[in-house]
């Protein structure tokens, strides 16, 4: 009787010992913590969160309080990892944007920083984190990142790399991967009113041939002026290029650009570049001279979707090319028209469709009257890993009817690639 009674007495303590009221879990711990934020005390909320973390506790609440612990804590790179993956909740979008925003803030790194309280504003879906975002960006108008970067690389396939005839023998296909880089440094002022250097890398590499492999740098310099309601710049550059294994070309750009916000949904832009191209061998003689390009673009961005038109006017002065045969003429006088559409299917996918239609008027010679029409079709899908990181695929079809059948051709290039700034 003795053992049986001691016996329930120990199987009654372990109950009460073990009951769900005294355990620790994932639920009660993540309580502590709200308590102990609240109360001010971060790093025991951090602690309490992380144990609820540890326990299997998932939801966007532990995350986000989580995350503004460790921000409070100054654990930044800890506070942006799960901002980040709040970020992936469509109602917590914004509240995420500019917190992020905060942090970048907090890591002097302004240009991101612009980036995430412009996305709160743009999205339109919160008016107080639409003024606190305001409000963030007038405090950050007179900081700036001294050095800016940009990569993106991509893989590809074009079936026809040489953009021969369909009844040509000399149509080719072949991957490929590209890449270009730029870097720029403000050398006095704001980038909206001072004085910026930049470098830009571009190749494109074929894997089985090189006559076509392509590389080009440059190097400029750019004065940027706020004129009334105006953002305005203008560049000097330089750039020199690289066919197949060949010394090609080297060129000298003046480039006007001009930006004009129309209201909060609506932005104008006029550019305007002149090109002097010269030859760096006798064999590409013939593409000597001078290009000039007018272009005037109308952009809308509203929260679910964006849209971009520009109408483009190109003059050309350049030398010929006279074989035996014919007189190939470089100067056309071109058209373009170009619409864009991307659509924001969430936070994270955007899909965008890009349209053009080109005119070239060539001029005539004894033995050739030149037009062609080009039409281009180009659709693609970003998933944005976070503001600055994105991964790409597109895929573009090109259609050129020429007067003269030998320029008619079709092409079509698929790319998977990744971008990001810095």
């Amino acid at each position: 009787m003795k053992n049986s009674a001691y016996r329930g007495y120990i199987f009654s303590l372990l109950l009460l010992l073990f009951s769900p009221a005294l355990l620790a879990t994932a639920e009660s711990d993540f309580n502590l913590g709200v308590d102990a934020f609240k109360g001010g005390d971060n790093a025991a909320a951090a602690g309490y969160f992380e144990s609820a973390l540890e326990q299997g506790m998932e939801s966007v609440a532990l995350h986000y309080n989580l995350a503004s612990s460790y921000y409070k804590l100054g654990r930044y790179a800890e506070a942006k990892k799960y901002f980040q993956i709040v970020n992936q909740t469509a109602e917590m979008h914004e509240l995420a944007e500019y917190n992020l925003g905060l942090i970048a803030t907090r890591q002097q790194q302004w240009r991101q920083a612009r980036r995430h309280f412009n996305e709160v504003i743009d999205s339109g879906r919160d008016e107080k984190l639409s003024k606190l975002s305001q409000r963030q960006l007038e405090a950050l108008k007179n900081k700036e990142n001294q050095i800016t970067a940009y990569v993106s690389a991509n893989l590809g396939y074009d079936d026809n790399i040489t953009s021969a005839s369909s009844d040509s023998v000399l149509g080719n296909s072949d991957t490929f991967y590209d890449l270009y880089a730029s870097v720029d440094y403000l050398i006095s002022g704001k980038r909206r009113e001072g004085w910026v250097a930049d470098a830009n890398l571009y190749s494109i590499d074929y894997s089985d041939t090189n006559n076509y492999d392509e590389y080009q740098y440059s190097l400029g310099i750019k004065r940027a002026l706020l004129l009334n309601d105006w953002e305005t710049s203008a560049q000097l550059s330089l750039s020199k290029s690289v066919f197949g294994d060949d010394d090609y070309l080297s060129t000298s750009k003046i480039d006007l650009y001009g930006r004009k916000v129309l209201s909060r949904t609506d932005r104008l832009y006029l550019r305007y570049r002149l090109e002097d191209i010269s030859s760096d061998q006798p064999l590409y003689d013939y593409l000597d001279g001078w290009r000039q390009r007018f272009k005037v673009e109308f952009r809308q961005y509203n929260r679910d979707d964006s849209r971009q038109v520009y109408y483009e006017l190109e003059l050309n002065n350049r030398s010929e090319l006279v074989t035996s045969l014919y007189a190939y003429d470089y100067s056309p006088l071109r058209h373009t028209v170009h619409a864009k559409y991307i659509r924001y299917l969430n936070d994270r996918w955007h899909l965008s469709s890009d349209l053009s239609y080109r005119f070239s008027n060539y001029p005539d010679s004894a033995t050739m009257n030149r037009n062609d029409e080009q039409l281009r079709l180009e659709l693609g899908a970003d998933y944005r890993i976070d503001s600055s990181f994105k991964l790409t695929a597109k895929l573009q079809f090109t259609n050129v009817d020429s007067s003269e059948d030998r320029y008619s051709y079709d092409k079509s290039v698929i790319r998977f690639g990744l971008s990001k700034f810095f």
